[in-house]
């Protein structure tokens, strides 16, 4: 009998060794699928504003769209373009050139729908481009890429989410896929899963399912009457056919397999993320904090818990299996907003991080991902940029003061009503002297000097007024945030409030929320990836990367 168990148990771990082993080949193979599409279709993915060429001026807010023929037709979106108006066309490989607007539909009866553009290059040359795919072809829940430039991170190289096409055309005749857009997005293209153009970006709904694509077979079938520079307020009489999709009966036979709907075994890792908790300005904060093993110089092995910065306090606890465990603070990295805590016990589990590993992983557009959180819920996202660099802007430190454009010596000349500035006496006419001991002698010092702190940093500013010389010590203000109604701004759990001012980072399409920072991010080999640091926007949730993590670790532990 004891045989007849040993046997049986031994070929349950067998069956099941070969279908973890077959459902890693069915995610590895799904990945090269989306892979190979977005090589194809990337360099074809356009970043565009309205340009004055008589004044070299930009003239619009930033658009997307995609090159469809050598010779540079771009398909776009029509409420962003004008006929017979210029725009710049940035490409991902830093090719600039100028497109004119050709047509575009918007009927009268229906604002906003159809919603499709035409455009094309000016200058002469041979142009990247996507081929195009057919929307009449689409299933429903097949894959679909969405290559494009959200506004919100200013970046000149266009971002990657990955969905399904959840209908195939919803009742105004727009395909709607999960691929999550946001205002610059528009008129970006959707891909399928052989890098075609299968839809250009319109509109979106507040839940981050609702994005919904111009059929890229409206451009077919009005290709010629878009040609002209022309507003149509109806749909025109001039049409051109459109022929059936080549790959028609491929897509179908291929929608049913598992390389496109692969069973994403989800990772049965515990103990690796956890919950810390404190009280940030009064208030009850909750964050999400990984539990790093790091093996010392000397051969200790050593456990910390690594978060996000600006969302603890030096008074913390963590909460482990329903126990608070208090944690002592090790380090900070203010620029990159990470913090790392020493567990008050030994906590089984945790990311066994090699200190001393000189390999980076290779950040590749397409790569599948996954964060796990303290309830240890997996979420899938994909890799969707190359590293960049995003500047202080919403972290910028509130003073409240302005001074003179090109004076010197630094001359105050407005003053904002409840400002820190206010507070600590300055008046527009005061002349600066110094912030933190260093001379201001000319006024293109002082931007740059106060882009070197912090909200809740102390600033001694010295200066003059009539009655001699002041100085006054005081802590900088956070900046306000931006309130907005637009559905772009209302997904579940909103922005982290501090969400840039990091030297080197990249995107997943992964909807963490704010409190949900600080969870590791793994790829589907299980190689660790960094951490989630902060929502940038309802597109993106932005990584500090391995490499930096180690950096900060190096210098705290001995």
């Amino acid at each position: 009998m004891n045989n007849y168990i040993k046997a049986l148990t031994i070929t349950f771990v067998m069956l099941f060794s070969l279908n973890v082993s077959a459902q890693k080949k069915q995610v590895t193979k799904f990945q090269k699928t989306i892979v190979e599409a977005v090589k194809k279709a990337y360099p074809a993915s356009v970043r565009m504003w309205g340009f004055d060429v008589q004044q070299n001026q930009r003239t619009s807010a930033q658009f997307s769209g995609v090159v469809v023929s050598a010779d540079g037709y771009i398909l776009t979106a029509a409420h962003t373009i004008l006929p017979g108006k210029n725009y710049k066309v940035f490409f991902p490989d830093g090719r600039e050139c100028i497109a004119m607007a050709l047509g575009k539909i918007e009927n009268k009866e229906t604002p906003g729908i159809p919603d499709v553009g035409m455009m094309k290059i000016t200058d002469k040359g041979t142009y990247p481009f996507a081929e195009m795919g057919y929307s009449a072809s689409l299933l429903k829940n097949e894959p679909c890429i969405s290559i494009s430039y959200p506004e919100s991170l200013n970046q000149s190289l266009p971002t990657l989410r990955l969905g399904n096409v959840a209908e195939v055309k919803n009742e105004y005749g727009f395909i709607r896929s999960t691929c999550k857009m946001e205002p610059g997005d528009s008129g970006g293209p959707l891909f399928d899963y052989y890098g075609r153009v299968i839809g250009l970006h319109s509109a979106i709904d507040i839940a981050e399912d609702m994005n919904f694509e111009n059929p890229v077979d409206l451009y077919r079938r009005y290709w010629t009457a878009l040609n002209n520079e022309t507003l149509y307020t109806a749909f025109p009489e001039t049409t051109d056919s459109v022929k059936v999709d080549p790959l028609s009966l491929r897509l179908q036979k291929e929608s049913k397999q598992k390389a496109l709907h692969p069973d994403f075994d989800e990772p049965r890792i515990k103990n690796i993320c956890f919950s810390i908790k404190s009280i940030v300005k009064g208030q009850k904060q909750e964050i999400e904090a990984c539990l790093l093993n790091i093996k010392t110089p000397n051969g200790d092995i050593k456990q910390f818990l690594l978060s996000k910065n600006t969302m603890v306090s030096e008074e913390v606890h963590c909460d482990i299996d329903g126990t608070a465990v208090p944690v002592k603070l090790i380090g900070k990295d203010q620029e990159n907003d990470l913090v790392l805590f020493a567990p008050g016990r030994k906590i089984v589990g945790g990311i066994d991080l090699n200190i001393a590993d000189t390999d980076t992983l290779k950040i590749e557009m397409g790569k599948l991902l996954y964060s796990i959180n303290s309830d240890n819920k997996v979420m899938r996202s994909i890799l969707g940029s190359k590293p960049f660099n995003l500047p202080k802007i919403n972290s910028q430190p509130y003073l409240g003061a302005m001074v003179v454009y090109n004076s010197s010596p630094v001359l105050f000349s407005l003053i904002k009503e409840g400002s820190p500035a206010e507070k600590a006496g300055i008046k527009v006419g005061d002349e600066l002297i110094s912030i933190n001991g260093k001379p201001i002698k000319k006024a293109s010092e002082f931007a740059p000097e106060m882009m070197k702190y912090w909200a809740g940093d102390e600033l001694t500013l010295e200066w003059t007024n009539a009655t001699g010389k002041m100085h006054k010590t005081f802590k900088l203000d956070e900046r306000g945030q931006s309130v907005s109604n637009h559905p772009a701004e209302k997904f579940e759990g909103g922005r982290s409030a501090r969400r840039d001012g990091f030297n080197t980072v990249f995107t997943h399409d992964a909807a963490i929320k704010a409190n949900g920072c600080g969870s590791p991010v793994f790829d589907w080999e299980g190689h660790f990836y960094g951490i989630n640091i902060a929502r940038f926007s309802r597109t993106a949730t932005v990584v500090i990367p391995k490499k930096t993590i180690i950096d900060f670790v190096l210098k705290n532990v001995k």
